[in-house]
């Protein structure tokens, strides 16, 4: 294989085929990082919330479920709205029901079992102040 022929397969095949690589590779590297500071965002709101929001949201992981009805009026309900971490949704009645549709982010519900992982001894507090402890019964 003669030096002109090297050229011919650099240029035409080569070249272009690791040029398609490398830039694949940049996206997915920057996707990857983009991902990673917006888990890292989202954690940090999280465990800024107060103690009062916390419970809200714990409320939501207890139950297991991301939506679940509540009072959109409650101080604690209003400010995860305002954040963005909840939206409201139609109650049953007028516009202004007590009882409407709370809905977590699927972002946000994605990432509950880490934000709780990672806030562990705040989340501790929080189920001490504001839930009843349960008692388990022994049963023989």
């Amino acid at each position: 294989m003669d030096i002109e022929a090297a050229r011919w397969i650099y240029t035409a095949i080569a070249a272009p085929l690791l040029g398609a690589i490398g830039g694949w590779l940049r996206g997915f590297l920057i996707d990857r990082r983009t991902a990673k500071r917006r888990k890292k965002a989202i954690l940090l709101k999280l465990s800024g919330l107060p103690p009062e929001a916390k419970a809200e949201l714990i409320e939501f992981h207890q139950h297991g479920t991301q939506t679940r009805r509540a009072d959109p009026g409650k101080p604690a309900i209003r400010l995860l709205a305002h954040e963005g971490i909840l939206s409201v949704g139609p109650g049953g009645g007028t516009y202004d029901a007590i009882d409407r549709y709370l809905t977590i982010r699927p972002d946000v519900w994605e990432l509950m079992r880490d934000w709780i992982v990672s806030d562990a001894i705040a989340i501790s507090a929080v189920m001490d102040e504001f839930f009843e402890p349960v008692e388990h019964v022994d049963s023989k």
